[in-house]
């Protein structure tokens, strides 16, 4: 019976699957040293990210487009089981942002651009659902405010994507969306203390009055139709 989750897929693929998992295999095994490291920082050591993104483990879902392998679902699950048995704090964040780098291929290009353009192995992190809220200015730019938490690995990412409601300027609501912004620009609370997976710095995000450019949105409710 064919796998739902892989299709057949050429032979190349296969190989190239089944190397990505062994370098994550052999990468866990270094993580085992730092699962306390981690959970004394309350999120991952930098170490932690630099090598999967060396062993090119983190695009692993990512476009072609942007630089990544642009691989099965089958392969996004292998990789991360792989890596969990090492650190499952790690798993967790590694996981989330492979699925943010395949969320980019929905933006314009310009916004992939802003993101990959000094190369493929950047880091996103996300609060996906829409708990803050946008305004469409009349030059098209939108202003974000609002407060996320779960923004697990935010402190080593480059860049954030937050959802929000977006009305326009008379308060009419207009859509359900994601936007993408430099994780500078937000101001990340201290505040993950838990009891289970507490390495996965999944601190709160913070917004206040910030302009963001069209090209950096992305319509969730355009991107489910």
């Amino acid at each position: 019976m064919p796998d739902a989750l892989q299709p057949d897929m050429p032979p190349e693929f296969k190989k190239m699957v089944a190397g990505l998992t062994e370098r994550a295999q052999a990468v866990a095994e270094e993580l085992k040293s730092r699962v306390s490291e981690t959970e004394r920082l309350r999120r991952l050591p930098a170490e932690n990210m630099e090598r999967i993104r060396e062993e090119g483990l983190l695009t692993v879902i990512q476009s072609k487009r942007c630089g990544g392998h642009e691989l099965s679902m089958r392969a996004h699950l292998d990789i991360l089981s792989a890596i969990a048995e090492g650190c499952s704090a790690t798993a967790w964040v590694l996981g989330v942002m492979h699925a943010h780098s395949w969320l980019m291929a929905h933006f314009p290009e310009q916004a992939q651009n802003d993101v990959y353009g000094k190369g493929p192995n950047t880091m996103i992190s996300a609060v996906i659902g829409p708990r803050g809220k946008a305004v469409l200015k009349a030059d098209g730019t939108y202003v974000l405010n609002g407060f996320w938490p779960f923004g697990s690995g935010c402190q080593l990412s480059e860049w954030l994507l937050l959802g929000a409601e977006v009305f326009d300027e008379k308060g009419e609501f207009l859509d359900l969306a994601d936007l993408l912004i430099p994780t500078t620009d937000a101001n990340i609370q201290d505040d993950w203390y838990v009891a289970g997976l507490q390495g996965t710095g999944s601190n709160s995000l913070v917004v206040k009055d910030l302009a963001i450019p069209a090209h950096r949105y992305l319509s969730l409710m355009g991107l489910l139709n």
